[in-house]
């Protein structure tokens, strides 16, 4: 479903954003250049870490526009441009009023939770974190706030007790890649927005400190901060001063002290507050990511989670 042929630039620097393009392109949407962050050097190597939205571009021979922040150059490039709609997923930067009015539509913001709840960084690992039960994406039309503007569509996912990052972050792009088009014709044939209502909350940006897991909290609280970031970040526990990363946890009846660990027929157990949590996947420092089972052929982790970096 085209939206009568009108130019969009694209605003994105995440693998959530690059789907969505990637569906733009598949529908043959006009999509007259993209606006990423601007590519990383690894320190180890050298080696050039360009965003999945601008591999994306490059690949279909679409103009891509590298900003941090969108300066004077940029902004007259984008007004040279002139589209019909900016679309903004994830794109890591604020933009300025100035910036919001060159487009001829309203700039339309796609955002991973049910607007005005988990405004800001990370709505995705917040509504597992905080055990919601469901979250969803909002069309929002964008204004100089984060994340306060008027919404033209909210669509519900429920969220069950086992999701993860990876598999609410698969739902969540499912909706959206089936509703894009949809929104995208509705806007620009006049649909008008509703203003935000009800008490709003913030997903603040992920930092190192808030990956590492106090084993004094519930297990269910543990289990999900675990699934909240598995497997794009990796929760952190250190046992006798190595830093490793779990992935993938449930929870079980077994009695455990808080912090304590014991493997047993391939499985990994460690006691939280209440219960106690199971690893289902496990990396070790300097190793690659694997199974629990596999990881203890080789390998023996009975003790305490001791807290502390080496």
């Amino acid at each position: 479903m085209e939206i009568m042929n009108s130019s969009i630039v694209f605003f994105s620097s995440t693998d959530f954003g690059a789907s969505i393009l990637e569906k733009l392109i598949e529908e043959n949407e006009n999509v007259v250049a993209v606006v990423t962050r601007t590519d990383k050097v690894r320190k180890r190597g050298n080696k050039v870490d360009m965003t999945p939205v601008k591999k994306v571009a490059l690949e279909h021979n679409i103009e891509v526009l590298e900003y941090d922040r969108i300066d004077d150059e940029g902004k007259a490039k984008l007004k040279e441009i002139s589209p019909d709609f900016f679309v903004v997923v994830a794109y890591g930067a604020i933009l300025s009023e100035e910036v919001l009015n060159i487009p001829k539509i309203s700039p339309i913001n796609i955002h991973a939770s049910l607007l005005p709840n988990l405004r800001g960084a990370s709505p995705i690992e917040s509504a597992i974190l905080l055990g919601e039960k469901k979250t969803g994406i909002s069309y929002m039309r964008m204004n100089k706030g984060l994340d306060t503007g008027d919404v033209y569509r909210k669509i519900e996912v429920e969220i069950s007790d086992t999701e993860t990052f990876d598999t609410l972050n698969e739902k969540l792009l499912n909706v959206t890649n089936e509703s894009i088009n949809t929104i995208l014709k509705d806007v620009s044939e006049g649909l008008e927005p509703i203003p935000q209502e009800g008490e709003s909350s913030y997903a603040k940006k992920i930092l190192k400190d808030d990956t590492i897991i106090d084993f004094s909290k519930n297990a269910v609280d543990v289990k999900n901060m675990i699934n909240s970031l598995s497997t794009h970040i990796g929760a952190v526990a250190f046992i006798e001063s190595n830093r490793y990363k779990f992935f993938n946890a449930r929870t079980t009846d077994l009695k455990l002290a808080p912090g304590e660990i014991k493997c047993d027929g391939g499985r990994i157990f460690i006691g939280a507050g209440d219960a106690t949590v199971e690893i289902l996947n496990i990396q070790a420092p300097g190793k690659k990511r694997m199974d629990t089972k596999s990881f203890l052929l080789g390998n023996n982790l009975e003790g305490f989670v001791d807290g502390k970096d080496n």
